[in-house]
């Protein structure tokens, strides 16, 4: 649930979340877990700007 409400709100699909959340906390453990979104979000917003996706 919570990756689909914050999907809505950066224009990313639940799946891409859950990967980022499931890749951040194997890297970096809970903080990962936490801080995932908002480096997702982040980060496809500086693509975006790129004009790289």
């Amino acid at each position: 649930m919570n990756a689909r409400v914050m999907g809505g709100q950066i224009h990313a699909r639940a799946w891409e979340l859950l990967v980022a959340m499931l890749v951040m906390e194997a890297v970096f453990g809970i903080t990962g877990l936490v801080a995932a979104p908002i480096y997702y979000a982040y980060l496809k917003n500086e693509l975006a700007a790129r004009n790289l996706i």
